[in-house]
């Protein structure tokens, strides 16, 4: 269905009175939103599901409040979960991922005038070196060239800058190159900090601000998924939050998988290393009855219309994904549980 054409059932839907249904019929899932970064740049931005406008952010907050929605901490969610605390009908979750600077500039002053929490799931790797993230530096730049961005040097550059095994001053280097290459001046984009995180001060400035921090590995990946690769993985990212936020390591029992690659490996030591939940990007709702180390998401960002994210909010696109979720599990191909 093309986008216009969704955007208006969905709208015909809600003047029919299903989206207050659909919230009533789902008033025990918890809506766990999901969120990136802000684009804090000047040139045009289309929007995806890894960074949005402040415009858009600060509109979905909104959206939130005038509608009636409750947003809890995650803990208080997972404590319901565990049976240990109750939640308000249709409750709200908001996470974000990574650690952008941009969160740090622009998401948590928003989140604090709305008096909203919210937990980040940080990865710490790319926050202790203090450089920008290559690789998204050199995808962002070559998608913003389009078509002309197809010679081989470019190609070449732009499988240097995104090679996880390549050192990052090296990494850095290759999107530097690609830059040169499309005659894009970096300097704004690195000036203004648009594929930077947050530095440890700023991070732990959150912490004490009230935002939640939780774990994200420490290289942004799970590697092979083996239980030696995930241990050291949240090991390493549980050091480094403790000794940044001067918290003790068992602070630490919330995880969200990297770039949303899951595994039933990876869950069964996650578990075993003592997290209490783990969420995927999975769309959906999460229930009591759903697995904690595989906790579904709502994925928003620039790209997501308001109609479809109320259309999240209210549980009715839940439940139009109930009949698909349903053959899957009749013929066996239902995701992690």
């Amino acid at each position: 269905m093309k986008r216009s054409h969704k955007a208006m059932a969905l709208l015909f839907a809600k003047r029919l009175g299903l989206f207050t249904l659909a919230r009533w019929l789902t008033s025990d899932g918890v809506r766990i939103l999901c969120y990136h970064g802000i684009w804090l740049a000047d040139d045009g931005f289309e929007g995806d599901s890894m960074f949005m406008l402040i415009d858009t952010f600060e509109r979905r907050l909104a959206t939130i409040a005038q509608l009636g929605y409750r947003v809890v901490p995650l803990e208080t969610a997972i404590r319901a979960f565990e049976g240990r605390a109750t939640l308000p009908p249709a409750a709200v979750v908001i996470t974000i991922d990574d650690g952008w600077y941009s969160t740090y500039a622009a998401m948590l002053p928003e989140l604090r005038r709305n008096a909203m929490p919210a937990t980040l799931y940080c990865d710490t790797e790319h926050l202790t070196n203090g450089k920008p993230i290559a690789h998204m530096m050199a995808r962002y730049l070559v998608s913003r060239a389009g078509s002309s961005a197809n010679s081989q040097s470019i190609r070449a550059d732009l499988a240097a800058a995104t090679d996880r095994a390549a050192p990052m001053d090296a990494r850095l280097a290759a999107a530097l190159k690609v830059a040169e290459h499309l005659n894009i001046d970096p300097e704004p984009y690195l000036a203004n900090k648009i594929f930077d995180y947050m530095t440890d001060l700023q991070l732990k400035q959150a912490a004490a601000d009230g935002l939640d921090i939780q774990l994200h590995t420490h290289r942004h990946t799970l590697h092979d998924h083996s239980a030696p690769s995930v241990q050291r993985e949240i090991e390493d990212n549980r050091t480094e939050l403790a000794k940044l936020l001067g918290k003790p390591q068992d602070n630490f029992t919330h995880f969200c998988y990297p770039s949303g690659v899951t595994s039933r490996s990876a869950a069964i030591a996650l578990r075993n290393l003592g997290l209490r939940s783990a969420t995927t990007v999975k769309q959906g709702l999460a229930w009591h009855s759903s697995p904690r180390h595989f906790l579904p998401r709502i994925l928003d960002g620039e790209h997501v219309v308001p109609i479809t994210f109320e259309a999240e909010l209210s549980g009715f696109a839940e439940l139009l994904r109930l009949p698909g979720r349903m053959l899957s599990k009749l013929f066996g191909r239902s995701a992690d549980t």
